[in-house]
């Protein structure tokens, strides 16, 4: 008789949906999904394609829908895992999320806020300073965050500096986020050496540092920082150790990108993802088995 298998985590995704340009939930799902954790997706928006590098895309705001499939699922009593949570239309979409939160919130459930809001220095289209003051009240009810550098900075009044950053201005950006009270602050996109690019992680349990880095490749990768944060969360509500789920979230990513960068694919519809997923799924079995 074959043995019982384990209880299969379970994580809501609250993200917009874009149908073309591979981010948030159409990265969400496969990837939370091939780490072997249920993903139960609320969609926020639905738009053509992303706002990063295309021209004319629609929107459909679908705030309506957010609170009620979390009453829904109140009602039902679903057990949720994680909470993991990304890009958002508007600031009011955070007043929603802030109360989706408390609906599926239980004492072990692990809330993963992504502030997906800007890059490069600026915010994404149709965004403003309105998101950052949204997302610093929503990392205020996170247990790990995931900003890039861009974003750390727009929500600690830091001026925005280029590569390569220094040890010390990434450990401020640290500092100044931990303060919002968040167990982990994992900052993406940060370049210490040229040439060079990956995340800091500080565990604030623990006080320790993890730093893990990749070589860089000219030019930007659209949607690579929701397939690390997608990993990398399903990877903790699994129980992986912070720099265990680090180095195979970023290693993932550096695969992805490998692809997409052999294969030319145009940087505006998002990472090859789904070759580099079988090798991902054997690295999530040894490290789990």
């Amino acid at each position: 008789m074959t043995d019982r298998l384990p209880k299969l985590p379970r994580m809501a995704a609250i993200h917009d949906l874009s149908g073309l340009g591979k981010c948030s939930l159409t990265v969400a799902l496969p990837i939370v999904s091939a780490s072997g954790v249920e993903c139960c997706c609320i969609p926020t928006a639905l738009l053509s394609t992303h706002t990063g590098g295309f021209d004319d895309w629609t929107f459909t705001d679908l705030s309506d829908a957010i609170v009620p499939i979390a009453e829904h699922w109140n009602k039902l009593g679903v057990h949720f895992d994680a909470i993991y949570s990304g890009y958002l239309a508007s600031e009011a979409q955070g007043k929603l999320l802030e109360h989706t939160i408390e609906l599926l919130r239980s004492d072990d459930t692990l809330v993963i806020v992504d502030p997906a809001m800007a890059d490069n220095g600026r915010y994404y289209a149709n965004l403003d300073d309105s998101m950052a003051e949204c997302f610093c009240r929503l990392i205020e009810k996170a247990d790990i965050i995931t900003p890039n550098i861009t974003e750390a900075c727009f929500l600690t009044g830091t001026e925005y500096r280029t590569a390569p950053h220094s040890a010390a201005f990434v450990t401020e950006l640290i500092d100044r986020l931990s303060e919002f009270g968040p167990k982990v602050v994992a900052v993406t996109g940060v370049s210490l050496e040229k040439g060079k690019v990956g995340i800091v992680a500080r565990d604030n349990g623990t006080g320790k540092t993890s730093i893990v880095m990749n070589e860089t490749r000219d030019g930007m990768f659209h949607g690579s920082g929701d397939v690390f944060a997608s990993a990398f969360a399903a990877l903790l509500t699994r129980g992986a150790a912070l720099e265990d789920a680090l180095h195979l979230a970023e290693d993932f990513v550096a695969a992805c990108i490998e692809r997409t960068a052999v294969r030319d694919t145009p940087r505006h519809y998002g990472l090859d993802f789904e070759g580099a997923l079988p090798e991902y799924i054997r690295s999530v079995d040894e490290l789990f088995k």
